[in-house]
């Protein structure tokens, strides 16, 4: 007698339909976590520009400043403590929310840009003492609201103790 080696027609399909069925279940989960991990790394972004502007202020005895807009934010020593971006003046960092694929500022909140700085330039420095300045030169705190695409939302806050956190 010749034993038939290998599957049956049967076994193969319910095979495939049992892949088929964990596939269904798996993607959705997949993309959820995708979602929230794209969230996550513009917000983690965030704090670390925070933390290298104020150890960068520490560190060169000068005023580091982040400048926000409805398009990224850019990092910079603010000689001259205008809080605003003026030529000659080191950028640190700068970045583009597209660099964060579906995440931007929110703006159903902070006021409607996605941002709650008491300046108008939405910008935030950090003295040489490592302490958060306003445009009035007095303490500064704020939050930036981020969004992935209108329906998961982070924010990062920084206290006027210099404090930063991400909820």
């Amino acid at each position: 007698m010749r034993k038939d080696a290998g599957f049956s027609i049967i076994e193969l399909m319910v095979a495939i339909a049992i892949l088929c069925i964990l596939a269904a279940i798996a993607v959705p989960n997949f993309i959820s976590w995708r979602n929230n991990a794209q969230l996550s790394r513009a917000a983690r972004d965030v704090y670390s520009i925070f933390q290298k502007a104020k150890l960068e202020a520490v560190r060169r005895n000068m005023t580091c400043t982040i400048t926000f807009s409805a398009n990224g934010y850019t990092a910079y020593v603010d000689s001259n403590q205008s809080l605003t971006l003026d030529s000659g003046e080191e950028v640190i960092r700068s970045r583009n929310w597209s660099e964060f694929s579906g995440v931007g500022l929110d703006p159903s909140a902070g006021g409607g840009d996605g941002l709650s700085f008491a300046n108008p330039d939405n910008s935030l420095a950090f003295a040489p003492d490592g302490l958060p300045r306003n445009n009035l030169n007095s303490l500064g705190s704020g939050t930036v609201f981020l969004t992935y695409q209108g329906n998961r939302q982070s924010t990062v806050t920084i206290s006027t103790a210099g404090n930063i956190r991400i909820d």
